[in-house]
């Protein structure tokens, strides 16, 4: 297990990739806690096999934040869903896409089993073989 504080105004995911090419991880888990100073989520189209993005402009608290961290060509990739509370304690949340890190701090639980992905003609998204 690695615990790690996460860089101010730094990519949540970025720094999460980050701490494991620091650390030598090509696959696992991790949970994240923190806050963000902006974030953009995405919500799959099934039908359209797109993204959608939607923006928060304003800080959020990480209400819940995890993932998982597995090889797509050779890279890491890692694969999250958050969710966030703004001042009012409304809750919305996602697929991961961009943040800007106000304060965060991450726990990856290493595999041993390297988990690697590709493309997945039905759903058009890049699954773990």
């Amino acid at each position: 297990m690695i615990i790690k504080r996460l860089n101010h105004g730094a990519d949540l995911c970025e720094e999460i990739k980050r701490v494991c090419m620091e650390g030598k991880i090509k696959s696992g888990w991790f949970n994240a806690v923190g806050a963000l100073k902006k974030l953009s989520v995405g919500f799959y189209t099934q039908d359209k096999k797109t993204y959608g993005s939607i923006e928060f402009a304003g800080p959020c608290e990480i209400t819940s934040c995890m993932g998982n961290i597995s090889l797509t060509d050779g890279e890491i990739f890692v694969h999250a869903h958050i969710n966030v509370s703004d001042e009012k304690g409304a809750v919305k949340g996602g697929h991961l896409l961009e943040s800007e890190i106000f304060a965060a701090e991450a726990c990856i639980f290493p595999s041993d089993e390297i988990l690697e992905r590709e493309l997945d003609s039905v759903t058009g998204l890049k699954l773990w073989r």
